[in-house]
């Protein structure tokens, strides 16, 4: 039981806030740069919030970024490792993100806007990834990137099997974790959410191993979802409980209504919506939140290409198709039949039709979907609008987001009811996603733009009028907001190919069919 003078001094406690620096201009911010004893220096250029974000974490080296999809976290706490460096107090970085697939956009991440060398642990084994973890130096690297699963699997051992179930649960392994920990100085939590529930090993490890790491640091655009209880873990990760306390009780007390609960032994706790004020202003103290709306010199579109690597199924199939399409040698059929099977391939399955009928193979890993996922899901709360080309590519996506639990609206043409499709997505606040092709949804969709500024292309049409309607769709009057328009790009792949052709204003189809395209530059784009 809690007394409530205990209460009363938590909430009454002097508590910082950073709103205020919202308000200040670039030159507001450099001029005090120079001030400093060691000048920041920036390998790409900051936003005006990026700086703000930077100037608070170097100087609150305990603290979380809350910022939505596309605002650049991830270069913020690259900029703070650097300025680290330089002032001699960064050795080695840990960076944990929630899946296998956000390793390879931070690494690319690492290599746009930082010196440092990455290194990625990928490996399948847990002795891989302990390696990995454990010896980076032997790699040259600074910088270390793992998934949380991964490094769950790394720094946890089986303990006794339970009779009942004969399996054995996984507990923290105290003396890897204290090894591991010797050789960090710096820790970032990517989409710190996925560490809010306080019971998991998850939460238990990352506890134990950053403890006494001096620079602690999380982002994330989605802190809590309906139950604001799960900010608790996320803060105590990084500031020790300078913010909310280090007991849970002490903050249910403060903020949550216990109500009793006859199915279990112990109460529920409710937030209590009379306190929603006083829980916004503590966050203010060890976490800054942006909106969209707040970056004042963000362009009104920003347009993104998140990269994704073959699958090597796939690639073995694509160097075929490009053979077959610089061996047609004007061939109209041929041409176009490689053409399709390339676009084909890298979306993530092949059809053809021969003399036994009609085939199709979907290869097991598809890269586009998994960072199709994981935009998805890093939006939060927001709604997306998703455009494909081909039936299949749609099927596939469709597949994906049922087993994600992502309620959508499917624009194609053999929709059931296409009128009210648009209809139903504006409408409706737990419909998420709207799917639409192309073609059939590239015009006479208006609405979209009032409720997503999310526009993800899992293959861009080929067609420069095509793709100008189709971003049409979220970025035309009617938009309150900034568009983030996502192109989703298999590397030295046609996708690139694509893009630039679209650039120029050109049709990359038409050129290959009329002849005026270099089919060797297909090979393997650089």
């Amino acid at each position: 039981m809690i007394r409530k003078e205990a209460t009363k001094a938590y909430l009454e406690k002097e508590l910082d806030s950073f709103t205020w620096m919202k308000k200040l201009a670039r030159e507001d911010l450099m001029r005090e740069f120079r001030g400093w004893k060691v000048r920041p220096e920036f390998k790409t250029d900051p936003w005006i919030h990026q700086l703000v974000c930077f100037y608070i974490g170097v100087c609150y080296p305990q603290f979380l970024f809350l910022l939505d999809m596309g605002l650049g976290k991830t270069k913020i706490l690259l900029d703070i490792m650097t300025q680290r460096r330089r002032e001699r107090k960064l050795t080695r970085s840990l960076i944990a993100v929630p899946r296998l697939i956000n390793l390879g956009s931070w690494e690319d991440a690492i290599r746009e806007h930082s010196d440092f060398e990455p290194v990625i642990v990928s490996g399948t084994s847990a002795a891989e990834k302990w390696e990995a973890l454990y010896n980076p130096y032997r790699r040259g690297g600074q910088v270390v990137v793992v998934d949380y699963a991964g490094l769950q699997y790394s720094l946890s051992k089986k303990g006794t099997k339970n009779s009942n179930t004969g399996k054995a649960k996984m507990h923290p392994d105290p003396a890897k974790i204290r090894t591991l920990a010797r050789h960090y100085d710096f820790f970032g939590m990517d989409e710190s959410h996925k560490a809010k529930n306080r019971e998991s090993l998850r939460f238990q490890l990352l506890n134990a191993l950053t403890k006494n790491m001096p620079a602690r640091y999380a982002t994330t655009g989605t802190l809590f979802g309906r139950n604001p209880e799960d900010l608790f873990a996320q803060f105590f990760l990084v500031d020790r409980g300078e913010t909310f306390g280090d007991t849970l009780g002490l903050f249910r007390s403060a903020f949550f209504v216990e109500k009793a609960n006859h199915w279990k032994a112990y109460p529920d706790y409710v937030f209590n919506k009379g306190m929603t004020r006083a829980l916004y202003r503590r966050l203010q103290h060890r976490s800054i939140r942006y909106d969209e709306d707040e970056c004042l010199d963000l362009p009104e579109r920003r347009e993104i290409r998140v990269a994704c690597k073959f699958a090597d199924e796939q690639r073995e199939h694509y160097l075929r198709a490009v053979e077959g399409l610089i061996n047609a040698r004007g061939k109209l059929q041929e041409l176009d039949s490689n053409f399709l099977r390339m676009r084909q391939i890298v979306a993530g399955f092949l059809q053809w039709k021969d003399g036994h009928g009609q085939h199709e193979v979907t290869f097991s890993q598809v890269p586009k979907l998994d960072q199709l996922e994981r935009l998805i899901t890093e939006s939060g709360d927001s709604k997306v609008v998703v455009s494909h080309e081909y039936t299949r590519s749609g099927e596939l996506i469709t597949e994906r987001l049922k087993e994600m639990g992502v309620k959508y609206e499917w624009l194609y043409g053999g929709s059931r009811d296409p009128i009210n499709a648009v209809r139903r997505f504006t409408s409706d606040l737990d419909c998420k996603v709207f799917l639409m092709n192309s073609e059939a949804g590239g015009t006479g969709t208006d609405g979209l733009q009032k409720v997503a500024r999310y526009l993800i292309f899992y293959e861009s049409p080929v067609s420069p009028i095509t793709r100008k309607q189709v971003v049409k769709r979220i970025h035309r009057p009617g938009q309150g907001r900034r568009s983030f328009i996502y192109d989703l790009v298999v590397e030295k792949s046609i996708d690139l190919r694509i893009l630039g052709m679209i650039a120029e204003g050109r049709d990359l189809h038409n050129a290959v069919v009329d002849g005026t395209e270099d089919l060797r530059k297909l090979r393997l784009i650089d």
